[in-house]
């Protein structure tokens, strides 16, 4: 009877004996693609959130903008004199002012 080798045993020999750099070069392009998948997806997260706060940004400076208008619409001098006028609203006089003094005693 003819001895027989395993061929399991002698491929598994082969793969781990003869071909170490192969099979780490194996698994350091296999990392290689993982890292590479892993870092595109976080780049791509972080155009998403990247945009979305820019459109933020441009809302709050619409807003300012609305705000600072608005603003000066309310502390202009004519605008104020003429709803006093519509109002019928005039200067106060001298002699319709009062002044109130308060003791601390």
């Amino acid at each position: 009877m003819l001895d027989r080798y395993p061929l399991r045993k002698l491929i598994l020999d082969d793969l781990f004996a003869a071909n170490k750099i192969a099979f780490l070069l194996w698994f350091v392009m296999i990392g290689s693609a993982v890292a590479t998948i892993w870092i595109i997806h976080q780049t791509r997260q972080l155009n998403t959130e990247n945009g979305e706060l820019i459109l933020a940004k441009q809302a709050l400076e619409n807003e300012y903008i609305n705000l600072k208008l608005e603003e000066r619409a309310l502390d202009d001098n004519v605008r104020i004199t003429s709803i006093a006028n519509r109002l019928k609203m005039g200067y106060i006089t001298s002699d319709q002012q009062v002044i109130i003094i308060e003791n601390n005693h």
